[in-house]
């Protein structure tokens, strides 16, 4: 397993008025970006784009009141904090569903997603947590359909440590 803390990344910033701006540049893990559209460096620096890339995305929460293959269970959810840094909370109201947390602003109120990525014959793992730029931020009809701005990555790792549970699961299979 080896934590890639750098990545190419094209941030973009949509304005009221429909416009956008672009930021294309290498940036590091443990950062708020802007809409990111991610690709991983080569060894050589060069970008990775393969048109085989695969991505799954799974919430990082454990509802016990569904189907217990749909989503994680505690066990899995404290492998996960532990081996890639994130924190859980167990919900006020509803005893045995936990979700992950991320602490470093109050914005940040979802639970993050892990997403499994398939390319160029490698896995590689992301955690990363949304939330809105601002709490009084006035939003545009298209702005709420792409859902939150900020995105804070926490970590992007190569060959990661997962179970075969765990990797069914974010795939989606039973």
């Amino acid at each position: 397993m080896k934590l890639i803390e750098k990545f190419y990344c094209i941030q973009t910033e949509i304005f009221g008025d429909g416009s956008e701006k672009i930021i294309q540049d290498i940036v590091s893990i443990k950062t708020e970006l802007i809409r990111p559209s991610i690709k991983f460096l080569n060894e050589d620096g060069s970008i990775i784009s393969s048109e085989n890339r695969k991505a799954y995305r799974k919430k990082i929460i454990v509802n016990p009141f569904v189907d217990s293959n749909e989503y994680f269970n505690i066990n899995e959810l404290l492998f996960l904090s532990k081996t890639y840094g994130f924190e859980i909370e167990e919900h006020t109201i509803h005893k045995g569903y936990f979700l992950s947390v991320l602490k470093i602003n109050s914005l940040y109120t979802a639970p993050g997603e892990i997403i499994l990525i398939e390319e160029e014959g490698k896995e590689y793992i992301l955690i990363e947590f949304s939330r809105w730029s601002s709490e009084n931020q006035p939003r545009s009809a298209a702005e709420d359909q792409l859902g939150e701005d900020i995105t804070y990555v926490v970590g992007i790792w190569e060959n990661p440590l997962l179970t075969d549970e765990i990797i069914a699961k974010i795939k989606n299979k039973g």
